[in-house]
């Protein structure tokens, strides 16, 4: 085979260029430290590697998203805290109004303490978090979830709905509570139903918040108890409700009869029983007292300061004064406790949330470890190999171009 000057050069030439290509590569790989520069220098490696550095942006996005929900959490665990010291102190100072030794200004002067919490719940209700937006106002958390009526009633603008926090491919957290759940869905009573005087009582009843005896005997109505002497001068008692007509049906006593002489005795501080419920009166009703027995409702927080207030800040003339103000701060007392007992579960349920953020990341973060050795594994660069390589690479890199230059000496010319 005839091998011709310029194709010995043109060998040598091209041979050079490939081990100075390998040599470059080499080289690059040594300074990034990346065994892969581009996809062709190992396809399934390339897939591999994209695949893991999106698991790796996937999971540092749901760790970012933990840190939002364990700041917004912790946030309203501080604030519900707040909140609960606040009812603490207005249960204290009820109790402290409640007092007998209390005059009117005295009274006035608890009452403006207890408006100014009032205040402060209604601050704490408003509360924003870093990013500017409530806490407290459901999904719509740039409106301000609670405002004042031109009644003085507090408004609840929110909706009930709670944001989710996505923490990894198959788990959520709910990173906070709406307003409504928090402060406007609190039971009055004790949670089934609630009593309260009259407004026209003229005697010193005080009735408790009753309980329940048997849950499947309690029929939801609205009854009335009322007082009136017997024949016999006896302050008696009767329980009664109106039918979907309109006309009273009389509960107690069980014969339905609406004689005064057939009804039961009254006697302070003994239990009242009638559809499985029981509850007690104690002082002395007078004769036209009546006092409501209804279902629970919901009321929300404001109202129970700012009713505990009003009751205090009446002035107390008469023993009937006395009564009224006593029964208005059993039913707030009672009210209280159901506010209480609603935050403190929230409390728990934020706790429980926070917990479960902290656990999340922490898996987190050991996967990140393993997605982030695979990859180190698929892509990174075996320094030793590739120094070794390097040197080989320049070793024939140079025995190459001496080469080069030993046929580039000959020539028939020499010759001649």
């Amino acid at each position: 085979m005839r091998v011709s000057t310029t194709q010995m050069f043109r060998n040598g030439i091209s041979t050079m260029q490939q081990n100075q290509q390998a040599l470059s590569n080499t080289q690059l790989q040594l300074s990034t430290g990346k065994r892969i520069l581009k996809p062709s220098d190992d396809p399934s490696g390339s897939v591999q590697s994209l695949q893991f550095r999106s698991a790796i942006q996937q999971t540092e996005q749901y760790q970012r998203n933990g840190g939002m929900a364990e700041q917004r959490l912790s946030l309203s665990e501080t604030t519900l805290s707040a909140v609960g010291e606040g009812l603490h102190r207005v249960r204290e100072l009820a109790i402290q109004g409640n007092n007998a030794t209390q005059t009117d200004d005295t009274r006035k002067f608890i009452a403006g303490e207890i408006r100014q919490i009032l205040d402060e719940l209604m601050q704490l209700a408003n509360t924003r978090d870093a990013n500017g937006e409530f806490i407290y106002a459901g999904v719509t958390s740039l409106t301000q979830p609670f405002s004042t009526g031109s009644g003085g009633e507090v408004i609840y603008n929110g909706d009930d709905g709670q944001r989710q926090v996505q923490l990894s491919p198959v788990r959520q957290v709910a990173v906070g509570n709406s307003g409504q759940e928090v402060f406007m869905d609190i039971p009055t009573g004790n949670g089934v139903f609630t009593v309260h005087d009259s407004a026209g009582n003229t005697g010193t009843g005080v009735v408790d918040a009753g309980s329940v005896l048997d849950a499947s005997a309690w029929d939801p109505d609205d009854y009335t108890l009322s007082f009136d002497f017997n024949s016999e001068g006896e302050l008696v008692y009767q329980v009664t409700r109106l039918d979907t007509n309109g006309d009273v049906v009389v509960v107690v006593p069980e014969s339905g009869d609406a004689d005064w002489d057939e009804a039961p005795q009254f006697v302070a501080g003994q239990a009242i029983q009638f559809n499985g419920i029981e509850l007690r009166v104690s002082g002395t009703p007078a004769v036209g007292d009546s006092f409501a027995v209804v279902p629970s409702q919901n009321q929300d927080m404001f109202s129970t300061f700012r009713q505990l207030a009003e009751a205090l800040e009446a002035p107390v003339e008469s023993d009937a004064d006395r009564a009224t103000l006593n029964n208005a701060v059993n039913r707030a007392l009672q009210d209280l406790d159901n506010a209480l007992g609603n935050v403190l579960d929230i409390r728990a349920g934020v706790g429980a949330r926070l917990k479960a953020v902290e656990s999340q990341r922490a898996i987190n973060e050991d996967v990140l470890l393993q997605l982030k050795t695979t990859l180190s594994e698929v892509e990174d660069l075996d320094y030793a190999e590739a120094i070794s390589r390097f040197n080989m690479q320049q070793t024939t890199l140079q025995a190459a171009q001496q080469t080069y230059v030993q046929v580039q000496r000959l020539s028939l010319f020499n010759f001649l």
